[in-house]
C-alpha cells in the first residue's frame, strides 16, 4: 500500500478555510469547537495551540459582503460555499497564490460553454431560488435541469456573469487571508510533516481496509493501491472521503485535518450530541430511515429524495463521520446502510441522560 501526500501547506486552500470560518462560525460555535479540541490531544500540544490561534484569527476578520457571497455556505441546500465548490471542481485548491489558482480555474472552464447557463448575475447565496427560463425555481431543481456534466453541474454554479472578474475578486480575498496566515506557515508545515510521519508509520503495520474500518467503510474489491491524503491545517478537525468520486489509476483520495490520528478518529464516533444533531435534520433522518432495512447507493438516494448526488454526498459524509451509517463499495458503487449498533449507542445515551433515576 503506497501512501502519498498532497502539496504541503497549500495557501489558497488554507485561506479559503480561514474565510469560511470567519463568515460561518459565530462566537458560540467557536467556543463549542474549542471545547472539543481536547479529544484530539493535550492543551499544550503544538497542533492544539495552532488550532486555537487560527480560530481566534478567523474571529478577528471583518466580514464583508463579497466575503459572504463567496464563503457563506448554502445551508438550506446542504452545499458548500461557492469558493470551495469552484476550486474543488477544477482541482485548484492546492495552489500557493491567487494567480496560480485563477490560471488553473480558467483553464478548466475552457471546456464548458457559459451560454449553457442561465443568468445568475443577481443571485446571492441567501436566495432560495435561481432564475431559470424567466421563472424563480428551487436551486437544486435548477442544477438538475441544466443537464451538464455531473461533476461540473453539481459542484459549481456561477453566480456571476463574468468569470474572470469574479475570480479577480475571489483571488483578492484569498490573497488577503493568505497574508494573515503567512506568519503561521512554518508551524502549519511542521504539523503536516508530523502528520505525514504518523500515517506512514501507521500504514507500515495496517492495511487500507483496517484504516477505512475506523470510519465504517468497507470495500468488496478494493482496486486501490495508493492513498492520497490532502492536508488541511486551518480545519484541523476535518476528515472527508468521497467514495462516489473514484479516481483513475487505483488512487483513493482523502481530505484530512492535521489533528487527525487513529485515536481522534475513534473518539469522533463517540460524540452523541453531534450524532443527535444530525438525526434531527429532516433530510438525514429520511436517509437513515431509507437505508435502515436495505442498502442503497448514492444515485438511488438522490433520485429518491429529488436531490443532486453532491447534496446526497454531503449528507452521507456527515452521517458517516458520526458512524450513523456504514458504506460498502461494490464495483464503482458505494452502498450505504444503517449502523444499528451506533444508533443504539446514541439512543441509549439519550435514555440514560433523560430517564435515568
Amino acid at each position: 500500500m503506497r501512501i502519498e501526500f498532497g502539496r504541503r501547506c497549500s495557501m489558497m486552500k488554507e485561506a479559503m478555510s480561514l474565510l469560511e470560518f470567519a463568515v460561518n462560525v459565530d462566537e458560540t460555535e467557536r467556543r463549542r469547537y474549542l471545547s472539543k479540541l481536547g479529544r484530539f490531544g493535550e492543551e499544550k500540544e503544538p497542533g492544539i495551540l495552532l488550532q486555537k490561534e487560527l480560530l481566534e484569527l478567523s474571529g478577528q476578520i471583518p466580514v464583508t459582503e463579497p466575503m459572504r457571497r463567496y464563503f457563506e455556505r448554502y445551508q438550506e441546500n446542504s452545499l458548500g460555499c461557492l469558493a470551495r465548490n469552484l476550486l474543488c471542481t477544477f482541482d485548484a485548491e492546492e495552489t500557493d497564490n491567487a494567480q496560480e489558482m485563477k490560471e488553473k480555474v480558467m483553464s478548466g472552464l475552457a471546456a464548458y460553454s457559459f451560454d449553457a447557463f442561465p443568468d445568475f448575475s443577481s443571485y446571492m447565496p441567501s436566495d432560495t431560488g435561481l432564475p431559470l427560463d424567466g421563472k424563480p425555481v428551487n436551486f437544486l431543481v435548477s442544477v438538475k435541469k441544466l443537464e451538464l456534466e455531473e461533476r461540473f453541474k453539481a459542484r459549481m454554479i456561477f453566480a456571476f456573469q463574468d468569470p474572470e472578474e469574479s475570480l479577480e475578486e475571489l483571488g483578492g480575498l484569498l490573497e488577503q487571508a493568505a497574508e494573515l496566515l503567512e506568519p503561521f506557515r512554518s508551524r502549519m508545515e511542521a504539523e503536516e510533516e508530523k502528520g505525514e510521519r504518523y500515517w506512514r508509520d501507521y500504514f507500515d503495520t495496517h492495511t487500507l481496509q483496517e484504516f477505512l474500518n475506523l470510519m465504517g467503510v468497507y470495500l468488496e474489491h478494493s482496486g486501490y493501491d495508493r492513498l492520497l491524503i490532502r492536508w488541511n491545517a486551518v480545519g484541523g478537525a476535518f476528515l472527508s472521503l468521497d467514495m462516489e468520486d473514484r479516481k483513475e489509476g487505483g488512487c483513493l483520495e482523502m481530505g484530512m485535518g492535521i489533528l487527525m490520528n487513529e485515536k481522534a478518529i475513534r473518539s469522533i464516533k463517540g460524540d452523541e450530541r453531534r450524532a443527535l444533531e444530525l438525526m434531527a435534520d429532516p433530510v438525514k433522518m429520511d436517509i437513515l430511515l431509507y437505508v435502515s432495512h436495505t442498502p442503497h447507493f448514492g444515485r438511488e438516494l438522490a433520485e429518491r429524495f429529488g436531490l443532486t448526488t453532491a447534496t446526497i454526498s454531503y449528507h452521507t459524509q456527515e452521517l458517516l463521520n458520526e458512524g450513523l451509517v456504514e458504506v460498502r463499495q461494490q464495483g464503482k458503487r458505494s452502498y450505504y446502510s444503517l449502523n444499528r449498533e451506533r444508533v443504539r449507542e446514541v439512543l441509549g445515551w439519550m435514555e440514560r441522560l433523560f430517564l435515568q433515576d
